[in-house]
């Protein structure tokens, strides 16, 4: 890989805001799932930008007592580099 590659790789890794996919029934969050199976919800210039997303999502959750599924779903996202391989593989752990 040359010097030009490398910049280019730096420069295209973001951050991506995942959540875990619904069961087949659309009744369960599975948080166990492999992280390539996740749905990516968007895409992000820094960890930060990434996180606050995040938060400004689970913030509107805040203070309820029963939640949705989808509101489940949202309380499990998470943030992950874009390069991380496992968004890309399924042999590998969701954690």
């Amino acid at each position: 890989m040359n010097l030009r590659h490398a910049v280019a790789l730096v420069l295209l890794v973001g951050w991506s805001l995942i959540m875990p996919p619904l069961s087949r029934d659309h009744q369960l969050v599975e948080k166990n799932a492999p992280l390539a199976r996740w749905d990516t919800i968007g895409t992000y210039d820094s960890a930060a930008a990434c996180s606050h997303e995040l938060d400004k999502l689970t913030a509107v959750l805040a203070g309820n007592i029963n939640y949705s599924v989808i509101q489940r779903r949202v309380l499990a996202g998470k943030c992950l580099a874009a390069d991380d391989p496992r968004l890309h593989a399924d042999n590998f752990e969701a954690y």
